[in-house]
């Protein structure tokens, strides 16, 4: 069973069905047990825990078996992925453990049988006391403000780094140097990231694998599906079948 919440800044899973060989890419991940501690290789440690960050460009690896686990996969230029990258202090992992772990737990287990936004998003109020943080915004260069939006609204008829250079003025290679220095992941896997969350979409809204690839501006329907297995540990296929897709950006009344 997958229960997948698609937000402006994360996307949030509930699932038992995640089994990904040792494999990194460029955003934070959050594990979360629901009862039995997590196991979960970071690089040559094994470790056993209830609730891991695992920093960008870390190699891990994470197998659910037959037991229910929650993961966030956390947009690096979000409020979330910054404050917890400050609290990290360059460490490959942060292991959370505070008093609040078993009330954490508990709210995780109630969401799996609730269908609604809202319960979701108390959780999220929760959880995101748990970890320490709040909302707060980083302050970019007008230039990466300006391609952060136009990534946002992007249609992907054309979605190259060049045709979004031309948008800021800058060269090629010089936007994607300062979103690099900025941001602190490569624009290509940035905009990669959004891609995917496109075909989600595409998916939510009753497309094919094959449709919802295509309007997300991947090359194939494979290339969909590689991303897909690389950032959420299960095949696009997996992803779809057997899963509750819920788009979290709508305010309910």
């Amino acid at each position: 069973m997958n229960k997948i919440y698609w937000d402006r800044d994360k996307i949030s899973i509930i699932t038992d069905q995640i089994e990904s060989v040792p494999h990194k890419h460029w955003t934070m991940q959050l594990f979360l047990s629901i009862e039995k501690n997590l196991e979960i290789g970071v690089e040559d440690h094994k470790i056993s825990c209830r609730c891991i960050v695992i920093n960008r460009d870390i190699l891990h690896s994470f197998s659910t078996g037959d037991n229910m686990y929650f993961t966030m996969i956390i947009e690096p230029t979000s409020s979330l992925a910054i404050q917890l990258e400050e609290r990290m202090g360059g460490m490959k992992y942060y292991i959370f453990n505070n008093q609040d772990i078993e009330y954490i737990q508990n709210l995780l287990f109630c969401l799996i049988d609730s269908d609604g936004l809202r319960e979701y998003r108390e959780f999220m109020i929760q959880l995101y006391k748990f970890l320490g943080v709040k909302d707060q915004a980083r302050i970019y260069d007008d230039r990466v403000k300006d391609l952060l939006y136009e990534i946002e609204r992007c249609n992907w008829d054309t979605h190259s780094i060049a045709s979004f250079a031309d948008k800021v003025a800058l060269s090629p290679s010089r936007l994607s140097h300062l979103f690099k220095e900025q941001v602190g992941m490569p624009l290509k896997s940035y905009i990669q990231f959004h891609q995917m969350q496109r075909a989600f979409l595409a998916l939510l809204n009753g497309k094919s694998i094959t449709e919802s690839a295509m309007t997300a501006g991947f090359d194939t329907p494979s290339h969909f599906a590689t991303v897909t297995k690389k950032m959420m540990g299960m095949s696009a296929s997996i992803s779809v079948k057997n899963s509750v897709f819920l788009k979290v950006t709508e305010e309910v009344n």
